[in-house]
Order: C-alpha cells, then sequence, then structure tokens
C-alpha cells in the first residue's frame, strides 16, 4: 500500500515552492513539489497556476512547524529542532529594537509646520529655535508695511526651512550612528541657524525690494534736462520748427 500524502503548503509562487521543497528535504522531510510552475507552457502568467507542497501523513506535524519557523524568520536547520521553543530573551531584545530614523522622512517633515524635521531628529530645543526663526520670519510678512519687510520675511521663512531640511537630515544619520546631542548643543545649532536665516534675509532682502534703485553709479546714467532752462519754452523759441508755421505753410488752413 502506497503512504498517503497530505498537502501542507499551497502558493502561487513556484520559485517559493521549490525553496521551500528544497529547504525542506534537507530538513529530513520527505516533501513533493506539485502544480504547474511555467504557466507560459499553457498560455497564463506564471503566477495564476496554483502550487502545493506535500508530505507523507507521518510528518505533516513536522512540517507544519517546519514552515511556520520559516516564515517567522527563525532558523530552521533541522526539523528535529523544530518542537524547541525560540528564547524569550532574543524575542524581547528583537522586540525592543529601535528602528533607525529616516533621512528623507525628515526632510520632508520639514515642510509639515515649525521645526518638524529636527523634533523627528530627537533633536527638541533645535526644533525650538527654527519654530522661534519661523515665527519672527511670519512676523514680517504679516506685520510688514513696506516691500522691504515681506521680502526680508519671505526670504528668512525660506532660509530657516531649508536649515530644517539639511540640518535634520545631518541629525537623523548622527543619532542612527549612535550620537545623543544635550540640550545645550542642541538650543545653540538652532540659534545658529535661525541667525544665519536672519542674516541672510537682512543682507539680500531689501535689495530684492528695491527696483527703484536704478543702475549701479559705474553705468551710464540716463541723459537729465539741463537745470539752467528754467522756461519749457525756450527751447521752441530758440529752435523753432523748420519751414516755420507761418501763413504760407501749407499745413496752415489759412495758407494761401
Amino acid at each position: 500500500m502506497s503512504e498517503r500524502f497530505v498537502i501542507v503548503h499551497r502558493t502561487y509562487d513556484p520559485i517559493q515552492a521549490d525553496l521551500l521543497g528544497d529547504l525542506m528535504r534537507d530538513a529530513g522531510l520527505a516533501a513533493r513539489v506539485t502544480g504547474t510552475r511555467s504557466g507560459a507552457a499553457i498560455g497564463v502568467g506564471q503566477n495564476i497556476l496554483e502550487v502545493s507542497i506535500a508530505v507523507p501523513a507521518d510528518q505533516a506535524g513536522e512540517a507544519t512547524d517546519f514552515l511556520e519557523a520559516y516564515f517567522a524568520g527563525e532558523p530552521v536547520a533541522d526539523a528535529g529542532e523544530l518542537d524547541e521553543a525560540p528564547p524569550e530573551d532574543e524575542d524581547e531584545a528583537a522586540d525592543g529594537a529601535e528602528r533607525p530614523l529616516r533621512p528623507l522622512f525628515a526632510a520632508g517633515s520639514a515642510f509639515i509646520t515649525f521645526g518638524v524635521g529636527h523634533l523627528y531628529a530627537r533633536r527638541p530645543w533645535t526644533a525650538a529655535a527654527l519654530a522661534a526663526g519661523q515665527a519672527v520670519a511670519i512676523y514680517f510678512l504679516v506685520a510688514g508695511q513696506r516691500w522691504d519687510d515681506w521680502t526680508v520675511g519671505a526670504t528668512m521663512l525660506i532660509g530657516v526651512i531649508a536649515a530644517d531640511v539639511v540640518g535634520s537630515m545631518i541629525a537623523v544619520r548622527a543619532y542612527n550612528a549612535g550620537v545623543r546631542r544635550g540640550s545645550a548643543f542642541q538650543a545653540g545649532m538652532g540659534l545658529a541657524y535661525a541667525s544665519a536665516a536672519m542674516g541672510f534675509a537682512l543682507a539680500i532682502g531689501p535689495t530684492l525690494a528695491d527696483p527703484s534703485k536704478g543702475p549701479s553709479p559705474d553705468k551710464a546714467q540716463p541723459a537729465q534736462r539741463d537745470p539752467n532752462q528754467t522756461d519749457l519754452r525756450s527751447s521752441f523759441k530758440d529752435h523753432p520748427p523748420f519751414p516755420p508755421l507761418t501763413n504760407q505753410h501749407p499745413a496752415n488752413p489759412s495758407a494761401n
């Protein structure tokens, strides 16, 4: 009488099925992979047809434990070791491990609101200083009465956001490397970023806001009216049109 096999795993991925079959056979299980592995041979996609793994009925329990351990990411070198429970301290260490921060996420967070990029990078004091800088920039934009105020506010706001984007990415990489900064260092960096943004804005903001300055002194200046000419009509008197508008001029209606 032939030995009875039972299906312990079904999948639509033939590559995974072959890999699991090889691993189970290496572990001492008489696994068989059944099903069509090449859907192209019958005109369908590779992942359309189901593939299954079967083992003898008396090995079904071991095969199930093997598959559970495999999909849980646990070592499955020997099927005889599947009944052993994994150490609890390893599971707790895996659960308690902190995931690394993502620099691109920190850069994107800088555009949400005040200092969020550095807040994500675990530097709250830097975030607070940048938030204060952004508040000053917004004050110039909202309460400003001149173009100078608005351009200074806009330039400073852009500078603070740029500092938050670049600085948060650097801070995230340092945090992932194990570097931890104190509150004094964080606040100092934030003030340095905000001060640099304000200085940059004060330096170029008024220049951007004043289009009436005209060309610099080294460039040619437009011609100006003679300051000694007090009578605007004197030019017409000294240089009358030619020919004169007399009664002989064709443009004169009373011309003969």
